[in-house]
């Protein structure tokens, strides 16, 4: 019998990562956000050791521990997936390795912080990094697309070529350039129409859905899930008119976790969890920075404006 081709469409939220004052993890409310955001209908996968939860900054020790606890909370109704990342191939492989053995039912492949040096203009070294990933696990992997100004993304040539490669099956885009992002997708699709393009453009969500999108990747929707399930539903349906008005009402909360500098954003919204109630502690790991008390004042506006918390 087949194995069913595993398919990520609809939103699916990036888990942030509770830690205590002493910046260890906080299991408890971890598993409490998990559940949380798990639950929302419409819901249709998670993401963890990815940037919303600090990966760069957590041991391999810590990444295993945190995957084993969202299995154990998801426990099979949606998919997980774990982001992998390294410095080098073999870290990379390791990474992705330990993943699948903790339960992750696909691999979210980072670049190396390298990449934003040039690497990523020379379309073979970039399909042989994958391809020597794809061959050493044997898993279905989503492709991170970063945002044009990081330097760190791959052209439509590249992508094309990488769509060769059997397990890709979803790319997270971040490109943050319309333009592009249209060329992406139309691209991929043309290339291989069952590869799922994933929107991971937090500021413009309601763009980048218009031009085309099976669904989202981001950080955003473990704050807001409802509300970003709903809006990719309307535009899913046609409905521009419901999702300017979804896009309007989320707009203030947008601002306010997406302003510059973009260091903060995710901080940002474990402040917002902290007042929503859903965590206990914004705490980061150094070298992220606590944000200050006018930002915390313009989050509990936003909060209250868009129904997420009472005044």
């Amino acid at each position: 019998m087949m194995k069913k081709r595993l398919e990520l469409k609809g939103v699916i939220p990036a888990l942030i990562l509770p830690l205590n004052r002493d910046y260890s993890i906080d299991e408890q409310g971890f598993r409490r956000h998990i559940k949380k955001v798990s639950r929302v209908k419409g819901v249709t996968g998670i993401v963890c050791n990815a940037h919303a939860s600090e990966v760069t900054l957590l041991t391999r020790e810590e990444r295993k521990r945190v995957l084993r606890i969202v299995c154990e909370e998801v426990n099979g109704k949606v998919p997980v997936i774990a982001g992998a990342y390294g410095e080098s191939t073999q870290a990379v492989i390791e990474c992705a390795q330990d993943a699948r053995k903790e339960g992750a039912g696909a691999i979210l492949i980072m670049p190396p912080f390298s990449f934003t040096w040039g690497a990523t203009q020379y379309s073979e070294v970039v399909f042989k990094y994958f391809s020597d990933i794809d061959r050493a696990v044997d898993s279905p992997f989503v492709v991170f697309q970063y945002a044009h100004w990081t330097n760190c993304n791959y052209d439509c040539q590249t992508l094309g070529n990488l769509a060769k490669i059997k397990h890709f099956i979803a790319i997270k885009n971040a490109v943050n350039d319309p333009r592009r992002y249209e060329e992406e997708y139309r691209t991929l699709k043309a290339a291989r129409p069952e590869i799922s393009f994933l929107n991971a453009n937090d500021v413009q969500l309601l763009s980048y859905f218009s031009i085309g999108s099976d669904g989202a990747l981001v950080g955003y929707a473990c704050l807001a899930p409802e509300l970003i399930v709903r809006l990719y539903e309307a535009v899913r349906k046609s409905d521009l008119r419901e999702a300017v008005k979804i896009n309007d009402f989320m707009y203030p909360l947008t601002k306010a976790i997406y302003s510059h500098p973009r260091l903060y954003w995710h901080t940002r919204i474990k402040e917002a969890l902290v007042m929503m109630g859903e965590i206990k502690c914004a705490a980061a790991r150094p070298f992220l920075p606590a944000i200050s008390s006018d930002e915390r004042r313009n989050i509990r506006r936003a909060l209250i404006r868009c129904g997420l918390l009472r005044k």
